[in-house]
């Protein structure tokens, strides 16, 4: 898949997600409207899933994470995460043991309520560890350079919606 391709999906897919989040956690409209927008990020992740080897990892360790952790936990993300294996059941992933070290620095992110170390807040806010992680592994040559422009593209849009949720909140 051509890079510029692959941005664009990890961006729409992190978008989506924090919309997916917050229609949830923030009530901004009534739960059933979380499906669209979780199964639209379940089969974009699902197909960069099977297209990307780096998108895999990333993916696969995302969700992975996010599952130990139970933040997988309302009815959108339990369509985005049906629509992922429905994807990867159909068409295929490249199984491989390293999505498990990105799973655990994914799960670390999700961990400030049990860490709660005041001096670490910062790294939690930021999703640091994952981003950090990534870049280690990529400068190990461990994996490719798509896993950390993916997650860039995915984390970006992320934050940007979650701004723009946070306006609709305000009203």
């Amino acid at each position: 898949m051509e890079l510029p391709t692959l941005l664009i999906l990890g961006f729409l897919a992190g978008s989506l997600i924090k919309l997916t989040d917050d229609i949830a956690d923030k009530k901004l409209f009534h739960p059933l409207f979380a499906i669209p927008p979780g199964l639209t990020y379940g089969l974009i992740m699902g197909y960069l899933m099977q297209s990307d080897a780096d998108a895999y990892l990333l993916f696969g360790g995302i969700v992975l994470g996010c599952l130990i952790t139970g933040k997988i936990n309302s009815t959108g993300h339990y369509f985005g995460l049906g629509a992922i294996l429905l994807v990867i059941l159909l068409y295929g992933a490249k199984i491989t043991l390293m999505v498990f070290p990105i799973a655990a620095l994914a799960a670390l992110d999700e961990m400030k309520e049990v860490i709660n170390v005041k001096a670490l807040d910062a790294a939690f806010d930021y999703r640091l560890f994952l981003k950090l992680g990534i870049l280690v592994l990529v400068i190990l040559n461990i994996i490719g350079i798509n896993a950390l422009l993916l997650l860039i593209a995915f984390d970006s849009a992320y934050i940007i919606t979650g701004k723009i949720d946070s306006r609709f909140h305000e009203i």
